[in-house]
């Protein structure tokens, strides 16, 4: 009895933290774990992680993305400041990079969170080096939350058998 017990508990905790998603939004912090994607679900990006938390009282949102470069792990951050903050959401921006000016916009409604990188106005010898390394035009990514279903989608370790390819007898 206890053994069935045991597995039924175990079976029920694995079903709800499945359900979990990461987004929590409050007056003083918001905090969030999932991947920036391309709004476009056919682009298929690297396997990431990114921590999303952000400081009312001090202003400023530390972004963390783990991931996996040439085979070794890699973590990066970057330091957003705080430029609106209401009971609606928030509006983050980062003008330090050479190429670009990031924004994040969280909606809290909707749960909705996206990163504008937004290129900046450059001579033309800087302008030549941020289009070498891929910074030519304005682009947007999602942020695809940790437990939703999109994120559960894209972050299997196993393919749906749907997408195998069939077998001819």
């Amino acid at each position: 009895m206890f053994k069935r017990f045991l597995a039924l508990s175990v079976l029920f905790t694995l079903t709800v933290s499945a359900q979990v998603v990461y987004f929590n939004y409050s007056k003083s912090g918001f905090f969030a774990t999932g991947s920036w994607e391309s709004p476009d679900p056919n682009v298929k990006t690297n396997m990431t992680e990114t921590k999303i938390d952000c400081f009312r009282e001090i202003k400023t949102c530390v972004l963390a993305t783990a991931d996996n470069l040439m085979e070794r792990p890699h973590v990066f951050t970057s330091y957003l400041n705080v430029i609106k903050w209401d009971d609606d959401g928030l509006i983050a921006t980062d003008s330090s990079p050479i190429c670009m000016t990031l924004t994040m916009q969280v909606s809290v409604a909707d749960k909705h969170i996206t990163l504008a990188h937004s290129l900046k106005r450059l001579d033309t010898d800087k302008a030549e080096a941020c289009k070498f390394f891929g910074a030519e035009k304005t682009t947007e990514d999602i942020f695809v939350l940790k437990g939703s279903p999109r994120w559960e989608k894209e972050h299997q370790w196993f393919p749906d058998k749907t997408d195998q390819p069939k077998q001819h007898p």
